[in-house]
């Protein structure tokens, strides 16, 4: 499986718009993207900041050259 996270950035309003929710820097996602990975912890401040978001659909079929594109920091 694969983590789409160039989608989930893009849905959620862009690089800008996710790291001022999140409180982080507005490269920070875009270093997600080019390292086609985001941590747990930030997983999980874009989810409490988006309640409804469902994070299962930005999962697809295929394989990256990480064998976990979600994890812990």
């Amino acid at each position: 499986m694969k983590f789409n996270l160039k989608k989930l950035v893009s849905d959620l309003g862009g690089a800008r718009q996710v790291a001022e929710l999140i409180g982080v820097g507005r490269t920070v996602p875009y270093g997600w993207i080019r390292r086609d990975y985001i941590g747990s912890t930030h997983l999980l401040l874009i989810k409490q900041a988006n309640p409804s978001l469902d994070i299962n659909t930005y999962f697809e079929r295929g394989t990256n050259d990480r064998s976990n594109t979600v994890g812990s920091t």
